[in-house]
């Protein structure tokens, strides 16, 4: 038998590297094959379960009577809904119900027959860039800040500082060019209809102000026109107007990870309001 002076190293080696295997994400220790786009009810399984929960490969879920539970597997985009009571084990292709009733299943829109893929959504913190060492607030920007627009001509919302604020505003392109500086009394702006911003362009705008205490305030934002086939995919996809929560959640989380997120905010915000006590739609809505 080894002594721990031998197999010191190994134990270095592993007690080093136990903090770092903790921050794995989760897809790294257990891949996600379907995600959550509505559930009532309860339902129990690992962690808790809400809506655009991911799903690990092999995890069992467990329905109470009067719950239901609708999931989308990643790969195929085919959709399952589920009733309780029923205990459900996600298997790599399809689920595998082992007590309860059988799903129902359909086909979604956004699953492999349109040639579109669903990811993960993330909540990521909302990024500001800062243009002063003297700036001692941010103003918040509410649309078009690391995102793609579906309008050529998009409109520019930032937060209210306090009333009485003027904002000076400023947009360059990609090369650092300015295109066009005006000052705005209100907390939102649309370009001159003689100013076309060009699809694929990286633009940045850059709105600041100054309030009476002589406080000054910048906050700048990153965008670009989506090209045309983006646009006309999005317009196709689109679900119709009463549509379920599942279907505009799973609409959302394409056009979030397609980069178009002022557009997946809209839909996010009626959603969070539709179910309140999601805590991640919520914080979608928020973003």
């Amino acid at each position: 038998m080894k002594s721990l002076r031998q197999c010191g190293c190994s134990v270095v080696v592993a007690i080093a590297m136990a903090p770092l295997l903790a921050w794995l994400p989760a897809p790294a220790l257990a891949q996600s094959i379907a995600l959550v786009t509505d559930v009532s009810g309860r339902v129990s399984g690992p962690g808790t379960i809400t809506i655009l929960s991911e799903i690990a490969a092999d995890a069992r879920l467990q329905l109470d009577a009067g719950s239901r539970l609708v999931a989308i597997y990643l790969k195929s985009g085919d959709e399952y809904t589920f009733t309780g009571p029923s205990q459900v084990q996600f298997r790599a292709a399809e689920p595998q119900v082992i007590q309860g009733a059988k799903p129902q299943k359909k086909s979604s829109p956004l699953g492999k027959g349109g040639n579109v893929t669903i990811k993960p959504v993330g909540v990521a913190q909302a990024a500001y860039v800062m243009r002063s060492g003297r700036t001692t607030a941010r103003i918040k920007l509410l649309t078009l800040s690391g995102t793609k627009s579906l309008e050529s001509s998009p409109e520019f919302r930032w937060q209210e500082l306090e009333a009485g604020v003027s904002y000076r505003f400023e947009l360059t392109d990609d090369t650092g060019k300015s295109l066009y500086v005006t000052t705005a009394p209100g907390t939102s702006l649309r370009l001159p209809s003689s100013l076309l911003l060009r699809e694929g362009v990286a633009y940045t705008w850059e709105v600041s102000a100054r309030t009476p205490d002589n406080r000054r305030y910048v906050s700048a934002g990153d965008f670009s026109v989506a090209p045309a086939d983006l646009t006309a995919q999005a317009e196709a996809l689109r679900p119709p107007a009463g549509s379920p929560v599942s279907q505009r959640v799973a609409y959302a989380a394409w056009l979030d990870q397609m980069e178009l997120k002022d557009e997946a905010r809209k839909y996010w915000q009626a959603l969070s309001a539709e179910r309140p006590d999601d805590s991640k739609l919520k914080a979608l809505a928020a973003e």
